[in-house]
């Protein structure tokens, strides 16, 4: 049984640590015994059933824009706090003693933790018995990367990798079309499929039926699209009642309650929805940003859908996402340069009404990254 540390760290958004988390479900399904080192705050509603989980001192960050690193009360994580998270890293890897260390985004994001990652990487590298080194990354990148990052992330992955997982697949996007340098390591890549949850039988409850659902994640970019909603529906010819919005676990109190004051009649403000999938099965119309969990939620579900992709500092995976849901007829996109609740009503009588086009892709991610890990540990070794 081969032994896993997988490093997740969540600055800013929480999306990528749902896709981490199923993908370490999955491992541990397929008899990997794996132990997920958790480098942000906690977050509760996570299934780590057969998983180990280890705790660092919680980092994050103020802003989307990633310059400091704060801990959880806001202060600042000092050179000192750096370097105490750094040896509480190293000495769990001694503990551990894996076969295979993961590292989630790195060394394509998380960039601010390197002062952790790069001794990580070379303890892992060096040690007696040598760990195989994989990054798990999504389908879609940060694009226009400056060219010296660009060739500091490439050096890395040619110095320390043995492979990288694309959680996606390759008929929807290659990874080539947005991140740059990949024919430098091209015969490290392997796709697994999209990283979707298995689809639940689970019967929701009255409070999550509804015709029109809006959603927006964690909540900490989706403000601007939950007031929106609370002027659209009345303009909406198809859907003009019956709207539930999700306001996000990451919405402080205060506007939670205050949404909720403000919601015309026919419309319900929940904080959040444990079975997303599920209840978008059951949806006329979802409406929510473009995130990799939720599309593929929309995948799993199949109903009709209004993307309005996150576009907030450089960030520019969400609209590709939205542009290629799009082209595919499988959501219509809310332009973010058009936000206003008549346009946002006009997308979802138009999502409504648009015929579907069916989209056969490989969504079993979790159980194929088991799959192929397997594969390349035993010619690893």
């Amino acid at each position: 049984m081969p032994v896993v540390l997988f490093y997740v760290q969540h600055l800013w958004g929480v999306g990528h640590v749902y896709r981490a988390t199923r993908i370490a479900n999955g491992l541990a399904r397929n008899g990997f015994d794996v132990h997920l080192v958790w480098g942000g705050t906690k977050i509760a509603g996570f299934d780590f059933n057969g998983i180990t989980v280890h705790y660092l001192k919680p980092v994050r960050t103020s802003d989307a824009s990633f310059s400091q690193l704060l801990h959880a009360d806001g202060s600042v994580f000092t050179d000192e706090d750096k370097a105490n998270r750094r040896d509480d890293l190293l000495h769990l890897y001694e503990e551990i003693n894996p076969d295979i260390l993961i590292t989630e985004a790195f060394p394509f994001g998380r960039r601010q933790m390197r002062f952790e990652l790069l001794p990580l990487l070379e303890k892992a590298k060096t040690a007696n018995k040598p760990a195989m080194i994989v990054a798990s990354i999504r389908d879609i990148m940060q694009e226009d990367r400056k060219e010296k990052r660009v060739s500091e992330s490439n050096d890395l992955v040619g110095k320390y990798f043995d492979l990288i997982l694309v959680h996606g697949d390759e008929n929807l996007i290659r990874i080539e079309e947005t991140l740059q340098g990949v024919e430098t390591f091209a015969d490290k890549i392997r796709y697994t499929g999209l990283v979707i949850p298995e689809e639940s039988k689970v019967e929701i409850s009255n409070e999550f039926k509804c015709d029109v659902l809006v959603s927006v994640g964690g909540g900490a970019f989706g403000q601007k699209l939950t007031r929106t909603a609370l002027q659209a529906m009345q303009h909406s010819k198809v859907y003009p009642m019956k709207w539930l919005v999700s306001a996000g676990t990451e919405v402080s109190d205060s506007d939670f309650e205050l949404l909720k004051t403000q919601a015309p009649k026919g419309m319900r403000i929940v904080r959040y929805i444990p079975d997303l999938a599920n209840v978008m099965k059951r949806v006329k119309v979802s409406i929510s940003h473009a995130g990799y969990n939720t599309v593929g939620d929309i995948l799993r579900s199949g109903c009709a859908s209004v993307l309005y992709p996150y576009t907030g500092g450089r960030e520019t995976e969400q609209l590709r996402r939205s542009q290629i849901m799009q082209a595919h007829k499988i959501a219509v996109m809310l332009d973010p340069k058009k936000l206003s609740e008549t346009e946002m009503a006009a997308c979802v009588d138009k999502a409504a009404n648009q015929k579907k086009r069916e989209l056969a892709l490989q969504i079993d991610g979790a159980n194929k990254s088991a799959s192929i890990l397997d594969v390349e540990y035993e010619k690893f070794t």
